[in-house]
C-alpha cells in the first residue's frame, strides 16, 4: 500500500516542517508515502471565502491519483482512537488498498465537492485545526499505526 497526502500548498511553519520531515523519512522506511502539493487560493481578508475554499478544494481532488482511495479530513467526519485508527489503515492494507489518498483542506477547509469526491472521511479532532497541524497530527498517527502493525519499536 501506498498513502498520499494531498494539501494546499507547503507547509509554513518551522516545527510544521521539521517534524513532518522526520516523519515522512520514518514512515518511508515501512511503506511509500508522497506529499502532493496544491494550489493555494488567494484569500479576501475576513471570514470564510467561498470562491478561495471551491478554488483550492478542485486543485486538491485533482491531485488524487486514479485508484486511490480518497478520504477527507474534516472535522465532521468518522472519529477515531489510535487504536480504531490503526486498524482501519491496516484493514485497507490487507484487502488489497493500493492507495489511501488523504486530503487537507486550506484555512476554510474542504468545499461539498472535494468531500463527494472522497469515499470516506475522518476527523482528527472535534476542533479545528490549522492545515499544518492538521498534517503533522495524521502523519504520527499514520506512524503509530504502521509501527504497531508491523511489531516495530514506536518513538516515545
Amino acid at each position: 500500500m501506498r498513502v498520499s497526502i494531498v494539501a494546499p500548498g507547503p507547509l509554513g511553519h518551522a516545527g510544521a516542517i521539521t517534524y513532518a520531515d522526520d516523519l515522512y523519512a520514518r514512515i518511508t522506511r515501512i511503506l511509500p508515502i508522497v506529499r502532493r502539493t496544491g494550489r493555494q487560493a488567494r484569500r479576501q481578508k475576513g471570514g470564510l471565502d467561498a470562491g478561495a475554499r471551491t478554488r483550492e478544494s478542485a486543485s486538491l481532488v485533482a491531485l488524487v491519483p486514479a485508484g486511490a482511495l480518497a478520504v477527507a479530513l474534516d472535522v465532521t467526519g468518522r472519529r477515531m482512537d489510535s487504536d480504531a485508527f490503526r486498524d482501519w489503515i491496516v484493514g485497507h492494507a490487507e484487502t488489497g488498498c493500493r492507495e489511501l489518498c488523504f486530503l487537507i483542506g486550506g484555512p476554510d477547509g474542504l468545499d461539498a465537492t472535494a468531500r463527494a469526491a472522497c469515499r470516506e472521511a475522518i476527523s482528527l479532532s472535534p476542533m479545528v485545526l490549522p492545515h499544518d497541524l492538521a498534517e503533522v497530527v495524521l502523519l504520527e498517527q499514520v506512524y503509530r499505526a504502521l509501527t504497531r502493525w508491523k511489531n516495530l519499536p514506536y518513538h516515545r
